[in-house]
């Protein structure tokens, strides 16, 4: 054990003069061990720079005001969006929950995206700040699409509300929002800085903004459950809550590109996940949503 010991001391003392190609065979190395004594587990390799990021200790991220914490996250996500896409995509993920440069867990919907209760009990766990990293949102909308060239854009008119509202029996304190509607995306998106201002949603301290792209712009948003209701022909309001993308600077974001005028998009998941029948009549340009 003592010539254990004596040996490990002798690399660690060298690992300082190590170049940067050493050290990523070195990363790989210890991957290919950690594989084959978790019985050929995969594990995921860190560029070896990743360890600037994923070892600052929670502790201080708790100490960190908003702007530094977006700072970490947009680095990351500059940094490592290769290796970030690569594991997403080997796990046919929309989110994954990272710590410590390791994958704790991942999920193919925002259903059950990490909320900021859970980034917290985790980052107390490890002592280290809890990374959430999306993939990138499927949206199919063209630029091509210019209104006032005769034009026309599907429109659903919805109301949005907290998480712990209730919108069955009436709208209540609900935000109604006339939104461009896009069955080519398979998610909603919103004006993060109204829904924020109208207390559809609160600040988080934890979940930090992603950062993608869309019609060659870049858009950074927050994902946050926010209730949606829409009000059939009858009168009746069918709701539920929906991991919703909340963009911000929503009036400068490539979301607003197509029509200036939007004020949201809603995508296929409010069909989905309401189960909701809708009537798109081209002739009246008008969006009916039938009773069952």
């Amino acid at each position: 054990m003592e010539t254990k010991n004596s040996t490990l001391e002798q690399i660690l003392e060298t690992i300082d003069d190590f170049a940067s190609d050493e050290l990523d065979l070195l990363e790989k190395r210890l991957a290919s061990v950690r594989e084959k004594k978790n019985g050929g587990a995969r594990v995921p390799v860190l560029p070896a720079a990743t360890r600037d990021i994923f070892s600052i200790t929670f502790e201080e991220y708790l100490a960190m005001s908003d702007e530094e914490r977006d700072a970490i996250q947009d680095e990351a996500y500059e940094k490592y969006t290769k290796w970030i896409d690569e594991e997403l995509g080997q796990r046919h993920a929309r989110w994954m929950l990272v710590c410590g440069g390791t994958v704790i867990e991942s999920s193919p919907t925002l259903q059950n995206y990490p909320r900021d209760e859970k980034l917290r009990e985790v980052g107390e766990q490890y002592g280290l700040i809890p990374f959430v990293f999306a993939a990138q949102p499927l949206i199919e909308e063209l630029t091509w699409a210019v209104l006032p060239d005769n034009d026309f854009y599907p429109r659903l008119s919805i109301i949005v509300a907290a998480e712990n509202k209730n919108l069955h029996d009436s709208q209540g304190d609900g935000l109604i929002i006339t939104a461009d509607l896009d069955t080519g995306s398979g998610d909603v998106f919103f004006d993060q800085a109204k829904l924020s201002n109208e207390g559809v949603i609160r600040r988080q301290e934890f979940r930090r903004a992603n950062v993608h792209f869309h019609l060659g712009r870049p858009f950074r948003y927050h994902i946050l459950p926010v209730l949606i209701g829409v009000v059939t022909e009858a009168g009746k309001i069918i709701s539920g809550v929906i991991e919703a993308l909340c963009v911000r600077d929503w009036s400068q974001s490539p979301f607003r590109l197509p029509n200036q005028s939007r004020e949201a998009l809603v995508g296929r998941n409010v069909l989905t996940q309401l189960s909701l029948q809708v009537k798109l009549d081209g002739r009246k340009k008008a969006t009916h949503v039938l009773d069952d």
